[in-house]
């Protein structure tokens, strides 16, 4: 297929949305993928961020939908690793849904009660989710039966999950979705460059089953620098004023100057804790910057990114919550304090930088220490050779084993018999080779605990009357 001819194999509806969203041309990704998606396979796309990857994945799954939509029930799930993607996420998601005349929902811990009736009542047609949210609606009845329904999925940023527990998690919750809808799934993984992407596709849909692996390739460049401030006279008043030794803050006066030099920085660090040491720093210094990371209250969050991207924030001192697709607006600069540990971290972080295809994106690591300038120098070279780290999923995960067995209950009225909830998991790419033996030992375990009762070659659970509802 032609770039041009991708887009002509919408629907007019579709095509008249492209057009009142000023979309003319797909993307590289776009062009890559809508014509897999639109033929109904299992997807997994690999691009850059800011490289349209979304519209890559929903516009042709809203094409199929339109075409055969169900009377009632939940059609899609868009599932992203955090609450703050889907929030941002619903923002894009209401302008084609306001276009192309579908309902769509959000649904997480902090979703209120009103509006979990209402679902539970009149599902949307596309609901946005969490791995763990998903878990918790599989288990109620009227959720179920509404999942019933459930021809789509989109996994987002499935990067962040794959080498989790809660990644984990959501393999073994795709399967029980799979019971519910009769095992007719399609779906749609997206993802930044990922090392050991074979794998990242048989985590994606499972043991056995067929899966396009679209790697897209975007010409962008990407720009990468080192630097180990020394300290400077000035840099002797700041320690003073901070009540730090001199090179602190010289690496802490290095980023004052990187931030005033450009119009939108993000600053990486690689923990909380470092995160608030720099954002205290900053206050006393400067009023234009600002901490985000994922203990923080969603209320302060959401202020803090309305404000950068308002341009009321000159920087953020963030962790890896910022690596992910959460729309800040335009930032021109990726700092990167001491060295990110990981190739694809480094990517990810650096590509926030010049979100856009027609732009560069520009990162510079400020090392703490010679082995920091090592270690630098090698995560770079890394990067630019396109090696990234192997991706390590945990097998056999015997506390997710015990959380979903409990679940596998609650999903059923009357006795599950052992053998099929041992098929269930099994079918989940990283329990594929759990051992009869193994299995029986979690689940004698839980029965000790009194969480679940086995009789005859088969279990129920012993929750407590409420629970999974």
């Amino acid at each position: 297929m032609t770039q041009q001819s991708v887009f002509d194999s919408f629907s007019e509806q579709i095509k008249l949305a492209l057009k009142l969203a000023s979309i003319t041309t797909p993307t590289p990704p776009q062009n890559d993928a809508i014509p897999h998606v639109l033929e109904g396979r299992n997807v997994l796309l690999f691009a850059p961020t800011g490289t349209g990857k979304t519209e890559a994945a929903l516009l042709p799954i809203l094409n199929n939908f339109l075409k055969n939509r169900p009377d009632s029930g939940i059609s899609i799930i868009y599932i992203t690793p955090m609450r703050a993607l889907n929030r941002d996420l619903l923002i894009r998601l209401n302008f084609w849904a306001s276009k192309l005349k579908f309902t769509v929902e959000i649904r997480h811990g902090d979703t209120p009660q009103k509006d979990r009736r209402r679902q539970s009542e009149k599902p949307p047609d596309l609901l946005v989710t969490t791995p763990e949210t998903l878990q918790a609606i599989l288990p109620g009845k009227a959720m179920r039966k509404h999942l019933s329904t459930v021809r789509w999925v989109i996994i987002d940023e499935i990067h962040a999950l794959v080498e989790s527990k809660r990644g984990v998690q959501l393999t073994v919750g795709l399967e029980r979705l799979r019971e519910v809808t009769k095992n007719n799934l399609q779906i749609v993984g997206l993802s930044a460059t990922i090392g050991s992407p074979e794998e990242a596709a048989k985590f994606l849909v499972g043991e056995g089953r067929s899966i396009e692996m679209v790697h897209s390739t975007v010409q962008k460049t990407m720009k990468y620098y080192i630097e180990y401030p020394k300290p400077r006279e000035e840099d002797q008043v700041v320690a003073q004023s901070l009540f730090i030794a001199p090179e602190p803050a010289a690496r802490i006066g290095r980023i004052s100057e990187l931030v005033s030099d450009h119009e939108s920085t993000l600053v990486f660090v690689n923990s909380r804790t470092i995160a608030e040491m720099l954002g205290h720093k900053f206050n006393v210094l400067r009023k234009d910057m600002a901490v985000h990371h994922s203990s923080l209250p969603k209320e302060e969050r959401e202020r803090v990114e309305s404000q950068f991207k308002a341009k009321g924030l000159k920087g953020l001192v963030c962790t890896s919550t910022l690596e992910l697709g959460i729309d800040i607006g335009s930032v021109d600069l990726a700092v990167q304090y001491m060295s990110p540990r990981q190739v694809s971290a480094l990517i990810q972080r650096v590509g926030r930088a010049g979100h856009a295809l027609t732009k560069d994106s520009e990162g510079i690591i400020l090392a703490v220490s010679t082995d920091d300038i090592f270690e630098s120098v090698a995560t770079i070279a890394c990067a630019k050779a396109g090696e990234l780290e192997k991706l390590k999923i945990p097998k056999n995960a015997y506390d997710v084993l015990a959380h979903q067995i409990a679940g596998f209950a609650l999903d059923h009225d009357g006795k599950l018999p052992s053998t099929q909830a041992l098929t269930i998991v099994r079918s989940a790419y990283p329990f594929k080779e759990l051992s009869e033996e193994d299995f029986a030992k979690v689940l004698n375990y839980l029965e000790a605990l009194r969480i679940v009762k086995i009789s005859d070659g088969a279990y129920t659970s012993s929750a407590r009357e409420g629970s999974g509802r």
